[in-house]
């Protein structure tokens, strides 16, 4: 799984990863996009309020500068506890290519969920999302026992702080290649959140951050006293390999690691970062994970 007990590598190749990855809340340093489109976001349309009804939407947030993207299932009815999820694009993506890439609206549309995009243009930080699924809740009938994140590269880095810094909202989440940044708290006791989120983690072998990855993934599991299980294959092949801790409370850690992936998305379409011919298919991985992991008492 490429971890390591030695605090030296630890160290430097955490140090690595902030510099690389930084602490954007919605990007990150990632590979030039492969189909040529625009790295500028959408900018936010005029405050509008829709009804709530199927379909997608777009939002923004009274006193805020941000927009955020929302996907209803054809199935989807006002005053019916839905699930969602928040998806966090990568840097030199936007709303549009994270659901292209992940195909999570049409994995939405088969289980009933909604899928909210942040549109990042670097006002977008925890308050944003906070702000933004306490009016969902409120107003579009979401489960608060069943919010979840995912994010990529970046966007993971933002769906580890959801976990950490808004752990009364979130069961759950799905970071792709992508991770903590920083190097270990000087006092974990103090930092942890008393409530603890589930985590399912994707990363490629080939990826340049992967040892930084999975030290830190190892260091999550640590931190909220989770124990790990034997690595396991997934496939026949051996091409991706699987680690599930149970921890304190109820939650669970899942690592994937993908060997022969850089970073990518695995199973995903064949644009951005996606990686289609992986033997696993995160989006319905993540789905997976999430609808066996909601909110638990605390």
């Amino acid at each position: 799984m490429g971890t390591t007990t030695t605090a030296t590598r630890c160290a430097a190749v955490t140090a690595a990863l902030t510099l690389l990855l930084g602490a954007a809340a919605c990007g990150g340093d990632d590979p030039p996009r492969r189909d040529g489109r625009a790295d500028a976001s959408a900018s936010p349309s005029q405050p509008v309020v829709p009804e709530p009804a199927p379909g997608d939407h777009r939002l923004t947030i009274e006193g805020r500068t941000g927009a955020y993207e929302l996907h209803a299932p054809p199935g989807y009815r006002p005053g019916r506890k839905v699930p969602l999820v928040v998806a966090i694009h990568y840097r030199g993506a936007d709303a549009a290519m994270m659901r292209a890439v992940t195909r999570l609206d049409a994995k939405a549309d088969q289980e009933g969920f909604l899928v909210a995009y942040p549109c990042c243009g670097g006002s977008e930080d925890v308050g944003f999302v906070r702000t933004m699924v306490e009016h969902l809740v409120r107003t579009w009938d979401v489960d608060p026992d069943r919010i979840y994140a995912t994010g990529m590269s970046a966007g993971a880095t933002m769906a580890y702080r959801l976990a950490m810094e808004a752990p009364d909202l979130f069961a759950a989440i799905a970071p792709v290649s992508g991770g903590l940044t920083g190097g270990q708290p000087a006092s974990v006791a103090a930092q942890r959140p008393a409530r603890s989120v589930s985590v399912v983690s994707f990363i490629g072998a080939d990826d340049r951050m992967a040892d930084a990855l999975e030290i830190r993934l190892g260091q999550w599991r640590r931190e909220y006293g989770c124990v790990e299980r034997p690595v396991t294959w997934v496939d026949r092949a051996k091409t991706v390999n699987r680690v599930v801790s149970t921890c304190p409370g109820g939650t669970e850690v899942v690592g994937y690691t993908v060997n022969g992936m850089g970073h990518r998305w695995p199973g995903g379409a064949e644009v951005g970062l996606g990686a289609p011919d992986t033997a696993i298919v995160a989006t319905d991985l993540i789905w997976d994970f999430f609808a066996a992991h909601p909110r638990r008492p605390a």
